[in-house]
Protein backbone atom coordinates (compact mmCIF):
# COMPACT_ATOMS: atom_id res chain seq x y z
CA UNK A 1 0.00 0.00 0.00
CA UNK A 2 1.60 3.58 -0.65
CA UNK A 3 1.93 6.30 1.47
CA UNK A 4 2.88 9.75 1.70
CA UNK A 5 3.52 11.89 -1.92
CA UNK A 6 3.18 8.82 -3.98
CA UNK A 7 -0.05 7.79 -2.67
CA UNK A 8 -1.61 11.52 -3.03
CA UNK A 9 -0.25 11.67 -6.45
CA UNK A 10 -2.16 8.25 -7.21
CA UNK A 11 -5.40 10.11 -5.42
CA UNK A 12 -5.14 13.39 -7.54
CA UNK A 13 -4.57 11.10 -10.99
CA UNK A 14 -7.82 9.17 -10.59
CA UNK A 15 -9.90 11.87 -9.43
CA UNK A 16 -8.37 14.26 -12.82
CA UNK A 17 -9.31 11.38 -15.14
CA UNK A 18 -12.53 11.22 -13.39
CA UNK A 19 -13.32 14.94 -13.90
CA UNK A 20 -12.08 14.50 -17.72
CA UNK A 21 -14.48 11.35 -18.34
CA UNK A 22 -17.29 13.97 -16.61
CA UNK A 23 -16.21 16.33 -18.98
CA UNK A 24 -16.23 14.22 -22.26
CA UNK A 25 -19.92 13.24 -21.05
CA UNK A 26 -20.65 16.35 -20.59
CA UNK A 27 -19.56 17.96 -24.00
CA UNK A 28 -21.14 14.78 -25.84
CA UNK A 29 -24.09 15.65 -24.05
CA UNK A 30 -24.45 19.47 -25.11
CA UNK A 31 -23.19 18.12 -29.00
CA UNK A 32 -26.50 16.48 -29.33
CA UNK A 33 -28.71 19.11 -27.55
CA UNK A 34 -30.96 19.30 -30.60
CA UNK A 35 -32.32 15.80 -30.10
CA UNK A 36 -34.88 15.97 -27.77
CA UNK A 37 -35.04 11.73 -27.68
CA UNK A 38 -31.09 11.47 -27.16
CA UNK A 39 -31.44 13.14 -23.55
CA UNK A 40 -34.39 11.86 -22.24
CA UNK A 41 -35.45 9.41 -19.63
CA UNK A 42 -36.90 8.42 -16.53
CA UNK A 43 -40.65 7.96 -15.95
CA UNK A 44 -41.37 11.70 -15.88
CA UNK A 45 -41.78 13.94 -13.07
CA UNK A 46 -39.90 16.26 -11.50
CA UNK A 47 -36.28 14.06 -11.13
CA UNK A 48 -36.57 12.65 -14.56
CA UNK A 49 -34.97 14.28 -17.84
CA UNK A 50 -37.68 15.47 -20.58
CA UNK A 51 -34.98 16.37 -23.18
CA UNK A 52 -35.81 19.49 -23.04
CA UNK A 53 -33.74 22.67 -22.42
CA UNK A 54 -35.99 25.54 -22.59
CA UNK A 55 -34.62 29.70 -22.56
CA UNK A 56 -37.91 31.68 -21.25
CA UNK A 57 -38.22 35.16 -21.87
CA UNK A 58 -40.38 36.95 -19.61
CA UNK A 59 -40.57 34.07 -17.58
CA UNK A 60 -40.66 36.62 -14.79
CA UNK A 61 -44.14 38.15 -15.61
CA UNK A 62 -47.64 36.31 -14.90
CA UNK A 63 -47.71 33.66 -17.47
CA UNK A 64 -44.22 33.17 -17.17
CA UNK A 65 -44.01 31.61 -13.40
CA UNK A 66 -46.75 29.09 -14.80
CA UNK A 67 -44.64 27.87 -17.74
CA UNK A 68 -41.83 27.49 -15.75
CA UNK A 69 -43.17 25.38 -13.24
CA UNK A 70 -45.20 23.04 -16.11
CA UNK A 71 -41.80 22.74 -17.51
CA UNK A 72 -40.04 22.26 -14.28
CA UNK A 73 -42.49 19.16 -12.94
CA UNK A 74 -41.91 17.53 -15.76
CA UNK A 75 -38.33 17.42 -15.43
CA UNK A 76 -37.11 20.03 -17.87
CA UNK A 77 -34.13 22.37 -17.77
CA UNK A 78 -34.92 25.45 -17.76
CA UNK A 79 -32.64 29.00 -18.36
CA UNK A 80 -34.49 31.60 -17.31
CA UNK A 81 -33.98 35.13 -18.84
CA UNK A 82 -33.95 38.22 -16.72
CA UNK A 83 -33.61 41.58 -16.58
CA UNK A 84 -32.84 43.86 -13.90
CA UNK A 85 -32.32 42.27 -10.15
CA UNK A 86 -31.52 38.78 -9.38
CA UNK A 87 -33.59 38.73 -6.66
CA UNK A 88 -37.11 39.39 -9.03
CA UNK A 89 -36.74 35.65 -10.22
CA UNK A 90 -35.53 33.61 -7.19
CA UNK A 91 -38.27 32.16 -6.59
CA UNK A 92 -38.48 30.50 -9.36
CA UNK A 93 -35.30 28.54 -8.83
CA UNK A 94 -38.49 26.09 -6.72
CA UNK A 95 -40.11 25.33 -9.43
CA UNK A 96 -37.41 22.82 -10.43
CA UNK A 97 -35.36 20.07 -9.28
CA UNK A 98 -31.68 20.70 -7.89
CA UNK A 99 -29.37 22.26 -10.92
CA UNK A 100 -32.76 22.33 -13.74
CA UNK A 101 -33.17 26.00 -13.43
CA UNK A 102 -30.60 28.44 -14.34
CA UNK A 103 -31.10 32.24 -14.18
CA UNK A 104 -29.29 34.19 -16.64
CA UNK A 105 -28.76 37.67 -16.94
CA UNK A 106 -29.31 39.82 -20.69
CA UNK A 107 -30.50 43.05 -22.38
CA UNK A 108 -33.18 42.71 -24.55
CA UNK A 109 -31.64 45.30 -26.89
CA UNK A 110 -27.85 43.44 -26.83
CA UNK A 111 -28.20 40.67 -29.47
CA UNK A 112 -25.32 39.18 -28.31
CA UNK A 113 -26.64 38.68 -24.86
CA UNK A 114 -30.00 37.05 -25.94
CA UNK A 115 -27.66 34.57 -28.27
CA UNK A 116 -25.84 33.64 -25.23
CA UNK A 117 -29.05 33.08 -22.85
CA UNK A 118 -30.09 30.32 -25.45
CA UNK A 119 -27.46 28.83 -27.18
CA UNK A 120 -27.10 25.58 -25.17
CA UNK A 121 -30.75 25.68 -25.39
CA UNK A 122 -33.11 23.21 -27.73
CA UNK A 123 -36.15 25.02 -27.56
CA UNK A 124 -37.10 29.07 -26.86
CA UNK A 125 -40.53 30.36 -25.39
CA UNK A 126 -41.23 34.31 -25.74
CA UNK A 127 -43.62 35.77 -23.34
CA UNK A 128 -42.30 39.29 -23.78
CA UNK A 129 -44.93 41.65 -23.68
CA UNK A 130 -45.82 44.90 -21.84
CA UNK A 131 -49.47 45.70 -20.81
CA UNK A 132 -48.17 49.50 -20.93
CA UNK A 133 -45.85 51.52 -22.48
CA UNK A 134 -42.82 53.56 -20.55
CA UNK A 135 -40.30 55.68 -21.66
CA UNK A 136 -38.07 52.63 -22.15
CA UNK A 137 -40.48 50.14 -23.61
CA UNK A 138 -43.39 50.94 -26.22
CA UNK A 139 -45.84 48.67 -27.43
CA UNK A 140 -43.75 47.92 -30.70
CA UNK A 141 -40.49 47.62 -29.14
CA UNK A 142 -41.80 44.94 -26.69
CA UNK A 143 -43.71 43.33 -29.30
CA UNK A 144 -41.90 43.76 -32.71
CA UNK A 145 -37.93 44.44 -32.11
CA UNK A 146 -37.44 42.34 -29.45
CA UNK A 147 -39.32 39.32 -30.10
CA UNK A 148 -36.92 39.82 -33.57
CA UNK A 149 -33.83 39.85 -31.83
CA UNK A 150 -35.09 36.40 -29.93
CA UNK A 151 -36.20 34.83 -33.44
CA UNK A 152 -32.97 36.05 -35.50
CA UNK A 153 -30.87 34.18 -32.13
CA UNK A 154 -32.86 31.19 -31.96
CA UNK A 155 -32.03 30.50 -35.85
CA UNK A 156 -28.40 31.47 -36.12
CA UNK A 157 -28.22 28.97 -32.63
CA UNK A 158 -30.28 26.25 -35.16
CA UNK A 159 -33.30 26.18 -32.98
CA UNK A 160 -36.78 25.06 -34.48
CA UNK A 161 -38.68 24.30 -31.34
CA UNK A 162 -39.77 27.88 -30.76
CA UNK A 163 -43.22 28.67 -29.17
CA UNK A 164 -44.18 32.44 -29.06
CA UNK A 165 -47.20 34.01 -27.14
CA UNK A 166 -49.27 36.81 -28.68
CA UNK A 167 -52.77 37.77 -27.85
CA UNK A 168 -56.45 37.22 -28.58
CA UNK A 169 -57.62 39.93 -30.88
CA UNK A 170 -54.55 40.70 -32.70
CA UNK A 171 -55.52 42.44 -35.57
CA UNK A 172 -53.71 45.20 -37.96
CA UNK A 173 -56.55 47.32 -38.07
CA UNK A 174 -57.38 47.22 -34.43
CA UNK A 175 -57.96 50.63 -32.20
CA UNK A 176 -55.93 49.01 -30.00
CA UNK A 177 -51.90 49.66 -30.44
CA UNK A 178 -51.21 47.04 -28.07
CA UNK A 179 -52.86 44.36 -30.47
CA UNK A 180 -51.66 46.18 -33.24
CA UNK A 181 -47.94 45.05 -32.11
CA UNK A 182 -49.18 42.02 -31.26
CA UNK A 183 -49.80 41.18 -34.75
CA UNK A 184 -47.14 42.86 -36.06
CA UNK A 185 -44.82 40.92 -33.87
CA UNK A 186 -46.33 37.92 -34.97
CA UNK A 187 -45.37 38.32 -38.82
CA UNK A 188 -42.23 39.12 -38.05
CA UNK A 189 -41.66 35.44 -36.00
CA UNK A 190 -43.39 33.74 -38.67
CA UNK A 191 -40.92 35.30 -41.35
CA UNK A 192 -37.62 35.01 -39.67
CA UNK A 193 -38.70 31.17 -38.02
CA UNK A 194 -41.36 29.52 -39.85
CA UNK A 195 -41.20 26.77 -37.23
CA UNK A 196 -42.68 28.86 -34.70
CA UNK A 197 -45.69 28.41 -33.10
CA UNK A 198 -47.60 31.57 -31.99
CA UNK A 199 -49.89 31.27 -28.85
CA UNK A 200 -53.03 33.99 -29.18
CA UNK A 201 -54.95 33.35 -25.52
CA UNK A 202 -57.67 35.41 -24.13
CA UNK A 203 -57.61 37.51 -21.24
CA UNK A 204 -56.24 35.11 -18.13
CA UNK A 205 -57.31 34.86 -14.54
CA UNK A 206 -55.30 33.70 -11.93
CA UNK A 207 -53.72 34.47 -8.36
CA UNK A 208 -51.84 37.98 -9.48
CA UNK A 209 -54.23 38.26 -12.92
CA UNK A 210 -54.74 42.19 -14.06
CA UNK A 211 -58.36 40.93 -14.90
CA UNK A 212 -60.39 39.53 -12.17
CA UNK A 213 -58.40 41.54 -9.47
CA UNK A 214 -59.16 44.65 -11.06
CA UNK A 215 -62.48 44.29 -10.94
CA UNK A 216 -62.32 43.27 -7.44
CA UNK A 217 -59.92 46.40 -6.71
CA UNK A 218 -62.80 48.68 -7.94
CA UNK A 219 -65.35 46.73 -5.55
CA UNK A 220 -62.95 47.15 -2.82
CA UNK A 221 -61.13 50.31 -2.83
CA UNK A 222 -64.00 52.59 -4.68
CA UNK A 223 -67.40 49.94 -4.68
CA UNK A 224 -68.08 51.74 -8.18
CA UNK A 225 -67.61 50.47 -11.47
CA UNK A 226 -67.62 52.55 -14.62
CA UNK A 227 -68.97 50.71 -17.35
CA UNK A 228 -69.52 52.44 -21.21
CA UNK A 229 -72.56 51.37 -23.13
CA UNK A 230 -70.57 48.48 -25.36
CA UNK A 231 -70.16 46.98 -22.01
CA UNK A 232 -73.35 45.35 -22.06
CA UNK A 233 -72.37 44.18 -25.33
CA UNK A 234 -68.51 42.96 -25.26
CA UNK A 235 -68.48 39.26 -24.49
CA UNK A 236 -65.39 37.88 -22.92
CA UNK A 237 -63.79 34.42 -23.09
CA UNK A 238 -61.28 34.36 -19.66
CA UNK A 239 -59.02 31.38 -19.40
CA UNK A 240 -57.19 30.10 -16.68
CA UNK A 241 -53.19 31.18 -16.70
CA UNK A 242 -52.28 27.55 -15.77
CA UNK A 243 -54.59 25.98 -18.80
CA UNK A 244 -52.28 28.28 -21.33
CA UNK A 245 -48.95 27.13 -19.49
CA UNK A 246 -50.00 23.29 -20.22
CA UNK A 247 -50.82 24.64 -23.80
CA UNK A 248 -47.36 25.65 -24.49
CA UNK A 249 -45.73 22.64 -22.88
CA UNK A 250 -47.71 20.50 -24.69
CA UNK A 251 -46.99 22.46 -28.10
CA UNK A 252 -42.94 22.15 -27.13
CA UNK A 253 -43.37 18.25 -26.84
CA UNK A 254 -45.24 17.67 -30.08
CA UNK A 255 -43.17 18.63 -33.17
CA UNK A 256 -46.98 18.38 -34.92
CA UNK A 257 -47.81 21.65 -33.55
CA UNK A 258 -44.34 23.54 -35.23
CA UNK A 259 -45.66 26.64 -37.72
CA UNK A 260 -49.31 26.38 -36.29
CA UNK A 261 -51.03 29.10 -34.71
CA UNK A 262 -53.33 28.13 -31.46
CA UNK A 263 -55.87 30.79 -29.93
CA UNK A 264 -56.67 29.55 -26.27
CA UNK A 265 -60.29 30.44 -24.63
CA UNK A 266 -62.30 29.53 -21.79
CA UNK A 267 -65.24 27.41 -22.02
CA UNK A 268 -67.32 30.68 -20.62
CA UNK A 269 -68.77 33.43 -22.75
CA UNK A 270 -70.13 36.20 -20.63
CA UNK A 271 -70.04 39.95 -21.18
CA UNK A 272 -68.04 42.34 -19.43
CA UNK A 273 -70.80 43.67 -16.98
CA UNK A 274 -71.53 39.78 -16.08
CA UNK A 275 -68.04 38.91 -15.15
CA UNK A 276 -68.64 42.42 -13.07
CA UNK A 277 -70.95 40.97 -11.27
CA UNK A 278 -69.89 37.42 -10.79
CA UNK A 279 -66.52 39.34 -9.13
CA UNK A 280 -68.74 41.61 -6.47
CA UNK A 281 -70.54 38.24 -5.84
CA UNK A 282 -67.37 36.14 -4.96
CA UNK A 283 -66.03 38.94 -2.67
CA UNK A 284 -69.20 39.92 -0.96
CA UNK A 285 -68.79 43.41 -1.46
CA UNK A 286 -71.47 45.91 -2.85
CA UNK A 287 -70.78 47.63 -6.06
CA UNK A 288 -72.43 50.44 -8.36
CA UNK A 289 -72.22 49.89 -11.57
CA UNK A 290 -72.51 53.08 -13.19
CA UNK A 291 -72.76 53.85 -16.58
CA UNK A 292 -70.70 56.71 -18.00
CA UNK A 293 -69.77 59.01 -21.30
CA UNK A 294 -66.61 57.19 -23.31
CA UNK A 295 -64.79 60.62 -23.35
CA UNK A 296 -64.95 60.58 -19.11
CA UNK A 297 -64.02 57.19 -18.81
CA UNK A 298 -60.81 58.08 -21.15
CA UNK A 299 -60.36 60.98 -19.17
CA UNK A 300 -59.87 58.92 -15.80
CA UNK A 301 -57.41 56.27 -18.09
CA UNK A 302 -55.17 59.10 -18.75
CA UNK A 303 -54.95 60.24 -15.12
CA UNK A 304 -54.08 56.68 -14.11
CA UNK A 305 -51.49 56.60 -17.16
CA UNK A 306 -49.30 59.22 -15.18
CA UNK A 307 -49.01 56.77 -12.29
CA UNK A 308 -45.06 55.94 -12.12
CA UNK A 309 -44.99 52.46 -10.89
CA UNK A 310 -48.63 50.13 -11.67
CA UNK A 311 -51.14 52.31 -13.79
CA UNK A 312 -54.69 50.43 -12.63
CA UNK A 313 -55.95 51.41 -16.36
CA UNK A 314 -54.82 52.88 -19.41
CA UNK A 315 -56.55 54.49 -22.53
CA UNK A 316 -55.19 51.05 -24.82
CA UNK A 317 -56.19 48.70 -21.77
CA UNK A 318 -59.65 50.83 -22.05
CA UNK A 319 -59.90 50.09 -25.63
CA UNK A 320 -59.24 46.47 -24.94
CA UNK A 321 -61.84 46.13 -22.27
CA UNK A 322 -64.50 46.87 -24.96
CA UNK A 323 -63.24 44.15 -28.05
CA UNK A 324 -65.37 41.06 -27.74
CA UNK A 325 -63.12 38.48 -28.25
CA UNK A 326 -63.65 36.07 -31.51
CA UNK A 327 -62.60 32.59 -31.89
CA UNK A 328 -61.75 31.35 -35.01
CA UNK A 329 -63.05 27.87 -35.96
CA UNK A 330 -60.61 27.10 -38.41
CA UNK A 331 -57.81 28.08 -35.93
CA UNK A 332 -56.59 25.16 -33.38
CA UNK A 333 -57.00 25.37 -29.78
CA UNK A 334 -56.99 23.88 -26.28
CA UNK A 335 -59.43 20.70 -27.30
CA UNK A 336 -56.56 20.34 -29.89
CA UNK A 337 -53.96 19.38 -27.50
CA UNK A 338 -55.83 17.31 -25.08
CA UNK A 339 -56.51 20.29 -22.65
CA UNK A 340 -59.70 20.82 -21.09
CA UNK A 341 -60.47 24.46 -20.07
CA UNK A 342 -60.86 25.51 -16.71
CA UNK A 343 -63.93 27.32 -15.67
CA UNK A 344 -64.31 30.58 -14.27
CA UNK A 345 -65.83 29.47 -10.69
CA UNK A 346 -63.31 26.65 -10.18
CA UNK A 347 -60.88 29.95 -10.63
CA UNK A 348 -62.38 32.87 -9.28
CA UNK A 349 -62.57 31.92 -5.36
CA UNK A 350 -59.30 31.71 -5.43
CA UNK A 351 -57.95 34.62 -6.72
CA UNK A 352 -60.89 36.88 -4.80
CA UNK A 353 -61.02 35.42 -1.64
CA UNK A 354 -58.10 38.25 -0.21
CA UNK A 355 -60.57 40.98 -0.87
CA UNK A 356 -63.12 39.58 0.77
CA UNK A 357 -63.85 41.16 4.43
CA UNK A 358 -62.75 39.11 7.39
CA UNK A 359 -66.50 38.78 8.34
CA UNK A 360 -66.94 36.95 4.76
CA UNK A 361 -63.05 35.32 4.59
CA UNK A 362 -64.63 31.43 4.75
CA UNK A 363 -68.21 31.78 3.56
CA UNK A 364 -69.04 29.05 1.13
CA UNK A 365 -68.88 30.08 -2.56
CA UNK A 366 -72.66 28.89 -2.86
CA UNK A 367 -73.45 31.74 -1.04
CA UNK A 368 -74.90 34.88 -3.04
CA UNK A 369 -73.38 37.88 -2.52
CA UNK A 370 -75.43 41.17 -2.53
CA UNK A 371 -77.51 41.71 -5.11
CA UNK A 372 -75.51 43.85 -8.30
CA UNK A 373 -77.34 47.13 -8.08
CA UNK A 374 -77.56 49.58 -11.40
CA UNK A 375 -77.40 53.66 -11.25
CA UNK A 376 -77.32 55.95 -13.96
CA UNK A 377 -79.59 54.23 -16.33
Amino acid sequence: MRTGPEAMATVSTRLCSGNFAVLCRNAQRMHFHSSVTTLKHGAGGRSSDSGLTVTVFGATGFLGRYVVNCLGRMGSQVVVAYRGDEYYCKHLKVMGDLGQIHLRPYSPKDPDSIFNVLKYSNAVVNLIGRDYETRNFTFHDAHVKVAQLVAEASTTAGITNFVHVSALNANPDSPSMFLKSKFEGEGVIQDICPTAAIVRPANMMGDEDRYLNYFAYLARVTRFAPVLRESFETYKEPIYVMDVAKGITNILLDPRCAGKTYEFTGPQRMTVVDMISYVQQVTFRPLYIIKVPRFSYRLAAYMLELNPFFPKLTRDLLIRHHITDVNSEDIPGLEDLGITATPVESVAIKALRRHRRPDDLYKSIDDVGPRIRFMGK
